[in-house]
């Protein structure tokens, strides 16, 4: 009966130290400037915390500025294109490449979909005319001043 009691309690223990190493993953922790690897092209994405569990993002993508808004929901952040209030377009300056649903070929927006990794780099899939487009990326570093 005593082994039983002091398995009970090691097997507790263990899961209890498992679940306080598991860090609840926040919008802060994607927070910042972001290089992704696109079929061999840079692109940056730029994150920053809004209220709550929301994000809003910046792809800079082929000279473009694609302005977003998305929601965190575990360690996934899914992002849509911003709209212009005015027109219900993006605005001139904030148009997305062609290829980019968004970019008025008739489709519905679809999300681009960001996803923290456990090593601190981040995964994601966006939609293109061709299908999906799945790429890496890894957060930028602050210099080191000398």
């Amino acid at each position: 009966m005593l082994k039983r009691i002091s398995l009970a309690l090691l097997v507790a223990a263990i899961a209890s130290t498992a679940s306080a190493q598991e860090k609840k993953v926040t919008v802060a922790d994607f927070a910042g400037t972001w290089n992704i690897e696109v079929m061999s092209h840079q692109v940056a994405l730029v994150i920053e915390a809004a209220e709550g569990n929301k994000a809003t993002g910046t792809l800079m993508l082929m000279g473009r500025d694609t302005l977003l808004k998305g929601e965190l929901v575990d360690r996934t952040i899914s992002f849509v294109g911003v709209k212009s209030e005015a027109n219900g377009n993006m605005p001139a300056d904030h148009q997305p490449p062609a290829e980019h649903p968004v970019a008025g070929s008739g489709m519905p927006p679809q999300p681009i979909v960001v996803t923290l990794q456990d090593d601190g780099t981040i995964t994601g899939e966006m939609m293109t005319n061709n299908g999906p487009l799945k790429w890496t990326g890894e957060k930028l570093r602050a210099k080191k001043k000398g």
